[in-house]
């Protein structure tokens, strides 16, 4: 007569399968808001180096000057860094993630640069772009459900 299974509680190959797949779910969401904020990041970053560039003329014969100026500018490489470590974080994500789930979410780096933008750069607020900001918000909250 074979012996018959053990209970649940009794077999640690189940609960250390959840385990990995509740941690692994906390992984990829962290990777994903990471990916998110180094992204927002990296725009600001833009926005503060092309404040100190002064004019960006793209017309022949400066272009080549221009983007020269551009990339020898800190702030723009380091704008571009936090772009390309979003960018491997985000490979990540849509690895282990429904890309239907993951992608609503950068919707949130259209409020953090909003919000960043109005504290760092003093940009205006007016109620079209408060509700434009509840929208995304709502928005990524029901496609998450």
């Amino acid at each position: 007569m074979s012996e018959p299974e053990a209970p649940l509680e009794l077999c640690p190959d189940f609960y250390l399968s959840f385990i990995r797949g509740v941690n692994s779910i906390k992984i990829d969401f962290l990777f994903l808001l990471t990916s998110i904020l180094l992204g927002a990041c990296g725009q600001i970053l833009l926005k503060f180096a092309v404040g100190r560039l002064g004019p960006v003329i793209l017309g022949w014969p400066e272009v080549f000057s221009t983007l020269i100026k551009i990339f020898l500018n800190g702030w723009v490489v380091l704008g571009i860094t936090f772009f390309v470590a979003s960018m491997v974080l985000w490979i990540r994500v849509i690895s282990n993630m429904e890309l239907s789930r993951a992608y609503p979410s950068v919707g949130l780096s259209y409020c953090l640069v909003f919000i960043s933008s109005v504290v760092i750069f003093k940009e205006t607020v007016n109620l079209n772009k408060i509700v434009g900001l509840i929208s995304i918000l709502f928005g990524v909250y029901f496609l998450h459900r």
